[in-house]
C-alpha cells in the first residue's frame, strides 16, 4: 500500500480547541503571563491563546493556569511563525496582541527579528475581516521598521491606539515590560492595524 506524500493539512479550529465558538485573540510572546492571564480572566467572553517560545516562560504560564483555572486562555511553548503556518487558520484571529517584541539589536542578530520575511502576510492570511494587530515597544527604530512592513500589506490600515484594556476598575492591564517602562518614564510607541472589509 502507497501513501500519498502530500496529504491536505487539516488545522484545528478554535471551537475543538477551546470547546466554543466565542472570538479568539492571541499574544506573541507573552512572557511571564501577566497580561495574558489578566485579560482573560476580565474578559470571559472572549478566548486568548498565547504563543511563547522561551519553554521555561511557558512552563509558567500553564503552571499559573493550572493553579487559577481559566477556561478560556490556552499558553504554548513554540516559534509563532511555525504556529501561524500549520496551526492557525486563515480568517480565524480577532486580534494580534504584540508586546515589545525582542529587537535583537545587532545586525547580525536581525534575521532573529519576529518582522521579517512573509510574518506580516501570514498575520494578515489569519485576521478576520476588521481584525486587528495592536503592537507596543520602547524601540523607535524598530516601532519604525514593524509600522513600514505592517503599512506594506494592502488589506492592513493604521489607526491610533493607546493601551485601552482595563480590568474591572478601570485599571490599565500592562505587561510586565510596560509597567517597569512606564516607571522608569522611558517613551513607548503604540499602534494599531485593522484588516479592511
Amino acid at each position: 500500500m502507497s501513501i500519498d506524500p502530500v496529504l491536505p493539512l487539516i488545522l484545528p479550529a478554535w471551537e475543538d480547541i477551546f470547546g466554543n465558538t466565542h472570538p479568539v485573540e492571541v499574544e506573541i510572546g507573552p512572557g511571564k503571563g501577566s497580561f495574558l492571564l489578566t485579560v482573560a480572566q476580565c474578559t470571559p467572553e472572549r478566548n486568548f491563546f498565547g504563543v511563547e517560545f522561551s519553554r521555561r516562560r511557558a512552563y509558567r504560564i500553564a503552571q499559573l493556569i493550572k493553579r487559577d483555572r481559566p477556561g478560556n486562555v490556552i499558553a504554548i511553548a513554540a516559534d509563532i511563525n511555525c504556529v501561524l503556518k500549520t496551526l492557525i487558520r486563515s480568517e480565524s484571529v480577532t486580534t494580534f496582541h504584540l508586546y515589545f517584541p525582542d529587537p535583537w539589536w545587532k545586525r547580525r542578530h536581525h534575521r532573529r527579528r519576529l518582522f521579517r520575511g512573509d510574518f506580516p502576510a501570514e498575520l494578515t492570511r489569519t485576521l478576520v475581516a476588521g481584525g486587528k494587530i495592536l503592537l507596543a515597544t520602547d524601540v523607535h527604530d524598530y516601532f519604525a521598521e514593524i509600522i513600514r512592513q505592517l503599512a506594506a500589506v494592502p488589506v492592513l490600515k493604521q489607526f491610533l491606539w493607546q493601551r485601552d484594556q482595563t480590568n474591572g476598575n478601570g485599571k490599565l492591564i500592562l505587561t510586565d515590560f510596560e509597567r517597569q517602562f512606564k516607571d522608569e518614564g522611558k517613551p513607548i510607541y503604540y499602534a494599531g492595524f485593522h484588516k479592511s472589509l
